[in-house]
């Protein structure tokens, strides 16, 4: 009885009946010639009509098993667009979150994500995710893309931005969505009758399960491999996108002068203009004078003791579309590295088994850090082909060259990833790089990579072998250190707990890696560590992860050619380079459930590693945490603390200490509309080097290293009013200020400051 009466709760008419997702079903989906109002009300008669999807599986923690909560959805298509009805039953409604998030900013609340895999290569799809409210999230899934710090591969983007219409509402048995997706939001093959990928995942924030609509394992090298379809599209009315995004911005920015007085130059205003074709299965966008301002600032990371550069996502609406068309192992393509663009074009798509994404852009850089800009162009090209059910082969050229000067920087290299057995792939990649400073002198090197992976459900693993030689460079990527070859052997066992279950589920990914110079393979390691690390899930969406390792280091002598010791009475000013660092790693982290007013997480770590300033052994003691609050549907407050201290072993003093808490502060007054706040202190501080053995001053090229202790506060002010994706209108206030107190904010002395305001309008036909 109750299961009659819940459809009539949620307001829902009756639709017919339900098609189960076990087994990857094919749907044929109803067109209707009608447009409705997108409202969150599913009390149209079309929806009567619409094909009904029911039947969810759980598939995090535990797969294989039917969904604790009912989720039913409704879809069909009308000339222009397909519709979704998202009826997601709960039996504690009164626990379900929800707010007025900002857009791409729930995953901390209940949500429920369309993935449209449009090609139905089951490599790349769309996603569309709906928290109860109808706040949207949305990008692209890609299957074995590569990424900075993700050895497994696969990456989810949620930059992209499409337009769609959602609107939803919490019931007192659950909640209720309304989605459409317009064709022109869509790319797909052709004109003709289309067969599309898709699936559905719910996430049930109280508890901490994902369910699919079809019955998602873990056991799979592709989680879209394993999605359903959908037929019966046909005479869909797209026609050509035509967008045109014009942009005015203006800027007043100041700085504190050597005299003490605070200087602000004139307002500048510029204007450019951002533009886009798009066919079904084709995008071509160009740029001139772009903005490619950054409105959310990249947090900051603890830096006193780093060797190599910092990975940072992009963020920059032009580089998006199509940006996971670009994506190579190894990162060789990476498109922060064009920093101040004056002008660039774009042209992505898929054809057939063929991927193309071709990208050209002139830079002004600062090449020689002698304070002037040069023109350097960049033409970056991807080739990919599909092969197999799963499986893919491709190409990259990349070529970044002065336009002035001889100076190039050129990368070409193929990479294959065959899928075999369902549970295994094997990826693999060659290629080189050559660089000419345009003074008559050039270097090339090579790069490589061979990795083999299993994924199943209880056990797993991930074994690659890479090789980046000693001149390799890639001005256009993200390869952040050369002249090494590096192996690894990660291993995964997964236990799970029978349902109701206290303990859902415990994995530990346990094995070795091991890092040699270019050349040196399987001789003496020069670092490595061997890792043993376990997560934990709980019922009622509890988790906790413990990591034990051992880490070693050797200092290579060739970088401290320039080291001495300072003179004194009895002290040899010869520098003696340590063999290295060799010790434990430990650390516990925990984080709660996502309640309905706030969620939070903590981290402690201690090591043995190494302070390559002074080549000796150290102590790192890392305590980090996080609380977000959520008082109301409006207010969010987000709160983070990072400390850390390093100190020397010898003799327990302190080398480096980092003190870096940020606050975040967003009230959403409407879905377009919100304002906030982030103020981040970073105060750190390092002691003036010293030789390890004779305490003695250490001097690099003759001159001794003090120590230093800043404290920096920055305080960020946004309004933003964005109705819809591209037209948008930004108020900013950035301001840099110093104090001479580690978290001190009495006397804080402003530095430089900054107001910027962005206009920008999307035309589209």
């Amino acid at each position: 009885m109750l299961f009659l009466v819940l459809p009539l709760l949620l307001q829902v008419p009756d639709s017919l009946p339900g098609i189960a997702g076990k087994g990857q079903p094919t749907v044929t989906i109803p067109r209707v010639e009608t447009e409705i109002a997108v409202d969150g009300v599913l009390d149209e008669p079309v929806w009567k009509q619409a094909a009904r999807l029911t039947g969810f599986s759980q598939y995090e923690p535990v797969d294989g098993r039917p969904a604790e909560e009912q989720t039913e959805i409704l879809v069909w298509y009308s000339p222009s667009a397909i519709h979704f009805g998202i009826l997601a039953y709960d039996a504690q409604p009164g626990a379900i979150r929800a707010t007025r998030a900002d857009r791409d900013n729930i995953d901390s609340e209940d949500q429920v994500t369309i993935y449209l895999d449009t090609f139905n290569d089951r490599r790349r799809a769309f996603f569309f995710s709906v928290n109860p409210l109808g706040i949207q999230q949305d990008g692209v899934r890609t299957e074995g893309a590569a990424s900075a710090g993700n050895i497994f591969g696969g990456s989810t983007d949620k930059n992209p931005d499409y337009l769609y219409d959602s609107r939803g509402r919490v019931t007192d048995r659950g909640y209720v969505v309304e989605v459409r997706i317009p064709f022109k939001s869509l790319r797909y093959p052709g004109n003709g009758p289309q067969r599309w990928g898709i699936n559905f995942l719910r996430r049930v924030q109280r508890t901490g399960y994902n369910d699919t609509w079809t019955d998602v394992r873990r056991a799979n090298a592709s989680f879209l491999l394993q999605a359903g379809t959908i037929d019966g599209l046909h005479d869909l009315h797209r026609g050509v996108v035509i967008e045109a995004q014009p942009f005015i911005t203006a800027s007043a920015n100041g700085a504190r002068s050597l005299a003490g007085s605070f200087e602000r130059e004139e307002i500048d205003p510029e204007a450019g203009l951002n533009l886009r074709l798009g066919l079904t299965n084709l995008s071509l966008d160009a740029t001139v004078n772009p903005d490619f301002s950054q409105v959310e600032s990249d947090v900051s990371q603890v830096t006193v003791n780093q060797r190599f550069a910092l990975f940072f996502p992009e963020k920059r609406p032009f580089f998006l579309e199509g940006i996971e068309l670009f994506s190579t192992p190894n990162q060789l393509v990476y498109s922060r590295q064009i920093e101040n663009p004056i002008a660039g074009a774009k042209v992505t798509g898929k054809f057939g088994d063929f991927g193309l994404a071709y990208l050209s852009a002139v830079d002004q850089v600062d090449e020689d850090g002698d304070g002037k800009n040069e023109d350097v162009v960049f033409n970056i090209t991807r080739l990919r082909r599909d092969f197999g059910s799963n499986s893919t082969a491709g190409v990259t050229f990349t070529d970044r060259s002065l336009l002035d000067s001889p100076a190039y920087n050129r990368v070409l290299a193929g990479d294959v990833r065959y899928v075999f057995g369902k549970l295994y792939y094997f990826q693999a990649q060659g290629g080189g790089s050559w660089t000419a400073n345009g003074l008559g002198s050039a270097v090339s090197s090579p790069i490589w990579k061979l990795e083999l992976d299993r994924t199943g459900r209880s056990w797993g693993f991930n074994y690659q072998v890479n090789g980046i030689g000693e001149n390799f460079i890639s001005r256009s990527g993200f390869v952040n250190r050369n002249n090494v070859e590096n192996a690894s052997g990660f291993n995964r066992f997964t236990l799970y707990g029978k349902r109701g279950a206290f303990l859902e589920n415990y994995t530990v990914f346990f094995g070795p890696t091991r890092i040699w110079r270019y050349g040196d393979f399987g001789g003496d390691a020069i670092e490595g560590s061997d890792q043993s690390n376990h997560s934990l899930q709980f019922r009622g969406g509890w988790k906790a992860s413990i990591g034990i390792d051992r880490q070693f280091v050797d200092f290579d002598p060739r970088d401290y050619l320039q080291y001495q010791v300072a003179p004194g009475t009895g002290v040899d000013s010869t520098f003696k380079v340590a063999k290295g660092v060799s010790g434990p790693s430990v650390s516990f982290g925990v984080t709660t459930p996502t309640f309905q007013l706030f969620s939070a997480e903590a981290r402690v770590a201690s090591e043995r590693t190494a302070i390559f300033a002074e080549a000796a052994e150290g102590n790192a003691i890392q305590v980090e945490g996080s609380i977000a609050l959520r008082p109301s549907r409006g207010l969010r407050v987000e709160f983070s603390t990072l400390v850390q201290r390093l100190n020397r072993r010898n003799d327990g003093s302190e080398f480096a200490r980092s003190i870096i808490p940020r606050l975040k502060m967003e009230y959403q007054l409407s879905r377009a509309l919100f304002f906030r706040v982030v103020g981040e202190y970073v105060s750190q501080r390092v002691s003036a080097l010293r030789d390890p053995s004779t305490a003695s001053p250490i001097l690099i090229a003759g001159a001794p290293v003090n120590a230093t202790h800043d404290n920096d506060f920055r305080l960020d002010l946004l309004t933003s009013f964005e109705p819809t994706p591209g037209t948008v209108a930004f108020l900013g206030y950035g301001s840099s200020m110093v104090s001479n107190r580690t978290l001190g904010f009495r006397d804080l002395e402003r530095i430089s400051d900054g107001f910027f305001v962005k206009l920008a309008y999307q035309f589209r036909n």
